[in-house]
């Protein structure tokens, strides 16, 4: 099967089909690379090869407000310690790391890449760490984590913003713990979040419960866990985890896309739930010629630690 007819059977199919979009994805991959190479000098050739392979995000915030909590959900694995309770778990940065390569049947080179998470201790002064790791790895996108009661002063948040609006790197600002506390208080989250990317004068959109500025940031509510209160009888399940996903999907460049989807390869629910969503984005870029650098089928993909 040839790339067009690979592309015209992923427009048609009725579900996200990874074997198909791994034929697309890894032709695009293999051409990428070797177009810049015989372009290129090798010092740059080596680079651009590296960019399409390691990627980054951080997730950062304020003590106890689910950082680690809501990695875990986002790649559906329990990689980042997390305990219920007031402490905070989180209390040195830590970069994660999931590695993994796609084999292919033409005996060409296998793809290899590198996601690296960093997990950043929870915001009380100024902390040049995380401006460091926005400078020296130009992640994907900064995750700002708030909760009801705990919110990093403006002091030290908008510095961090105003470096990845200006370095290019989108930034999704998360109410956490949603089923926690009361609505004025995840109210007053939600409020502080607007002030925070008002000051950028960008036009601004609500999409499924989920408010976009442009391309540079976004504003959302989950709850990365279900909640349960014994002493009420209350439950309530997991919440706005695979919008806020599929958010950031949707407002990265094809560069950083492709590291995206290598960080959600193992979260079975989110391809599954998102289903339609996914198939209309993925279709309206091929659509329009684009090429799409999409992630590898987990049958064909391994992880480590």
């Amino acid at each position: 099967m040839n790339e067009k007819e690979s592309i015209e059977k992923l427009r048609k199919t009725t579900s996200v089909d990874s074997e198909v979009v791994l034929e697309v994805a890894a032709k695009n991959l293999r051409r990428s690379i070797h177009e810049c190479s015989v372009q290129n000098p090798k010092f740059i050739a080596d680079a651009a090869k590296s960019k399409l392979q390691e990627f980054t995000f951080v997730v950062c915030g304020a003590p106890r407000t689910g950082k680690s909590t809501l990695i875990n959900a986002i790649i559906n694995k329990d990689l980042a310690p997390t305990k219920s309770g007031p402490s905070a778990v989180t209390l040195e940065t830590k970069c994660y790391s999931l590695e993994g390569h796609c084999s292919n049947e033409q005996n060409e080179e296998d793809q290899t890449f590198r996601i690296n998470i960093w997990d950043t201790k929870g915001i009380t002064t100024w902390d040049k760490t995380i401006v460091d790791i926005i400078n020296e790895r130009h992640p994907m996108c900064m995750i700002l984590c708030a909760s009801p009661g705990s919110f990093a002063k403006d002091e030290y948040i908008r510095p961090l913003i105003s470096l990845c609006v200006n370095s290019n790197i989108f930034v999704a600002l998360v109410c956490t713990n949603k089923w926690n506390d009361s609505d004025e208080k995840r109210t007053k989250v939600i409020e502080e979040f607007h002030d925070l990317l008002k000051t950028y004068n960008t036009t601004s959109h609500v999409d499924n419960e989920i408010t976009y500025y442009g391309k540079i940031g976004l504003i959302a509510m989950v709850n990365s866990i279900s909640y349960s209160n014994r002493r009420t009888g209350i439950y309530r399940p997991k919440i706005g985890v695979n919008n806020l996903i599929y958010g950031i999907m949707k407002s990265l460049n094809e560069d950083q896309l492709l590291g995206w989807c290598y960080t959600l390869m193992e979260n079975d629910g989110f391809w599954s739930q998102m289903q339609t969503q996914i198939e209309d984005f993925f279709a309206q870029k091929f659509t329009y010629g684009k090429s799409i650098l999409w992630s590898f089928s987990k049958a064909k993909t391994f992880f480590q630690k």
